[in-house]
């Protein structure tokens, strides 16, 4: 076929064509001037100058309106329909932009304009884990909490943020820009840095959201739910912000912190409750005001008790509990008098069937009145247990190292070793009698006393409460303790809680709101993973172990990663390949079709 150029013949290709003759040129714009490319196509332009002030000189700026072809002018777009970049005529025009939409329907129902650049821009929309995580906030009934309290655009910017912590490990206000896209989230538009931070601002300054919030999460608990308590230290370089004080840290030395507290259900494993405190404040003076503004907050007066470790027992921390009738668990430490009585009163209670709660251990109360600091008695109970199986442990462990000691005893070395000899600073010289020489002249005699003194108490555990409880009761809650140590680490590890990047004091409880949303998910998630399954083999019930056992959190993320629906340009949602190993995470987790039906959320 003979190839069909712009330049008709010769003489075109040598004459530049008048503008007053060429048929359909815009006569409006007077400056328009026609020149050669470098293809030796006839361009129109226009040509504008303009003065520089850095250069101080005069500058050319060009606008390039259309074509010319064979005395015809063609718009850009029109010539670009018709024609190759170098004149050569198409075979066939080439459909524009604006035809494509139009055959597509794509512009039909879409008016909002970063919903038409997303769907212009995308073909599939990356799904991964983000169902599984709406589906908790929503059977948790932290979505609707969230609306509630700040309407449901901004409770689905909350969980489009926590999302993005969850995927990534990560909470940069900054990244979320460039990762927000081509995703399934409950809100979709980008945010600037600037424009987070505002949010995050936006939603402390909310008027009583926390009781609004708080209130609306502890009515979602049963009746006798306990709640353990805990306190964290979280990093920062914050300057302004007056919760950032230097604080001793847990490795030793002073650094700069806000403390973050924490309520936690132990049958739901749910957060219901946090605040921060500056981080120069002991745990332990954390804990009353703590519980003051909880009951402040909770209207319903729902809760049983608050469990709390071995670092808040002291009796000055039970006389603030007692005279605030706080109800709270607390470990004991076993070498304070008044709890040695206890055990005395109880122990002989404890080899008899009414004491047993289950495997190997038994536990029994005993009430209890200290005499505290003030000289006042303040009522409290003890809860004495015994297990046989920690006491075999225990033995075990200590004649273990009395044995090592005494070879190492017998088998001293003077010359192998300069200086005094360690062993006769060893605190297990308290379970001999006085050495009649150095170690290797003489053989260690055991103090039987001693030693029975020693072994009396193994296996014995208390915890003390301000409350009256049975031994049993107080034993299951205190047990489920670790469901918060938990919690802390999953915060820190999968939303990066150890971090806190914010300066001022209510931008930096507003990034706490939405690691509070994140841990929530996370919490339920990682009770989902614990759960025994069921499905049906043959017409038969087979129960499966926790998934949990066989995967971890991120193992299950990255089998879920690849996940993906196709968006056919109509607003509808058709879902890639999805394996059977997907739908059975999915079932594990509780739900069995969430990736078969398709969602009725985020972007069309």
């Amino acid at each position: 076929m003979p190839k069909t150029t712009s330049r008709s013949s010769e003489a075109s290709v040598n004459v530049v064509p008048d503008l007053s003759n060429v048929v359909g040129f815009p006569l409006s714009e007077k400056k328009a001037k026609i020149i050669r490319d470098p293809y030796g196509n006839f361009r129109v332009v226009v040509r504008r100058y303009y003065w520089d002030c850095v250069d101080q000189r005069g500058k050319e700026k060009r606008e390039y309106l259309g074509y010319v072809v064979d005395n015809v002018y063609y718009a850009t777009e029109d010539y670009r329909r018709l024609f190759h970049r170098d004149g050569t005529k198409r075979c066939a025009p080439k459909k524009s932009l604006s035809a494509k939409a139009k055959d597509k329907n794509m512009t039909a129902d879409l008016t909002d304009s970063s919903t038409q650049a997303f769907l212009s821009s995308l073909s599939t929309i990356l799904v991964a884990e983000f169902p599984v995580y709406y589906a908790i906030a929503k059977e948790t009934g932290l979505l609707e909490d969230l609306a509630q309290t700040w309407g449901a655009d901004n409770a689905n910017k909350i969980l489009a943020i926590a999302f993005h912590w969850m995927h990534t490990s990560s909470n940069s206000a900054y990244l979320f820009k460039s990762w927000v896209s081509g995703k399934l989230l409950p809100y979709w538009e980008s945010m600037e840095s600037k424009e987070m931070t505002e949010f995050f601002r936006e939603l402390v300054e909310q008027p009583d959201w926390r009781k609004t919030f708080f209130n609306a999460r502890i009515a979602r608990l049963p009746e006798d739910e306990v709640l353990s308590y805990d306190s964290t230290r979280v990093a920062t370089e914050a300057v302004a912000n007056p919760y950032a004080q230097c604080g001793k840290g847990k490795e030793g030395g002073y650094q700069k912190q806000v403390g973050l507290a924490l309520l936690l259900g132990h049958k739901t494993g749910m957060p219901v409750f946090f605040r921060m405190f500056p981080g120069q404040i002991a745990d332990v003076s954390t804990v009353a005001d703590m519980l003051l503004r909880f009951d402040e907050i909770n209207e319903k007066k729902k809760i049983f008790a608050a469990v709390m470790d071995r670092g808040y027992f002291s009796l000055s921390n039970f006389a603030k509990f007692v005279d605030s009738r706080s109800k709270v668990i607390v470990a004991a430490t076993m070498d304070v008098k008044w709890i040695r009585e206890a055990i005395e009163k109880a122990i002989t209670s404890l080899w008899e069937g009414s004491s047993h709660i289950r495997g190997d251990i038994f536990g029994v109360t005993v009430p209890v009145k200290p005499k505290f600091d003030d000289n006042e008695e303040r009522e409290l109970w003890v809860h004495v247990f015994r297990s046989d199986s920690k006491s075999s442990i225990e033995t075990q462990a200590f004649f273990t190292d009395l044995e090592d000691f005494e070879s190492q005893w017998k088998n001293w070395d003077d010359d192998a070793h300069t200086g005094v000899c360690p062993l006769l600073k060893s605190r297990k010289l308290a379970y001999y009698r006085t050495p009649t020489g150095l170690p290797r002249q003489c053989t260690l005699e055991r103090d039987n006393e001693k030693i029975n003194e020693a072994i009396r108490y193994f296996g014995f555990f208390c915890d003390v409460s301000t409350m009256p409880a049975k031994a049993a009761e107080v034993y299951d809650n205190y047990c489920a303790r670790d469901l918060i140590e938990k919690a802390f680490r999953s915060g820190k590890s999968d939303v990066e809680m150890n971090v806190a990047r914010a300066h001022s004091d209510i931008t930096l409880e507003g990034r706490f709101l939405i690691s509070f949303v994140a841990l929530t998910i996370l919490t339920d998630f990682h009770r989902r993973m614990k759960q025994k399954t069921t499905r049906i083999v043959k017409g038969k019930a087979v129960v499966e172990r926790p998934i949990g056992d066989e995967m971890t959190l991120k193992e299950i993320r990255n089998y879920l990663g690849s996940i993906r629906l196709i968006n056919d340009g109509r607003g509808n949602r058709i879902w890639q390949e999805v394996t059977v190993k997907q739908h059975n995470i999915a079932r594990r987790l509780g739900f069995p079709d969430l990736y078969r039906e398709l969602p009725d959320w985020g972007p069309r």
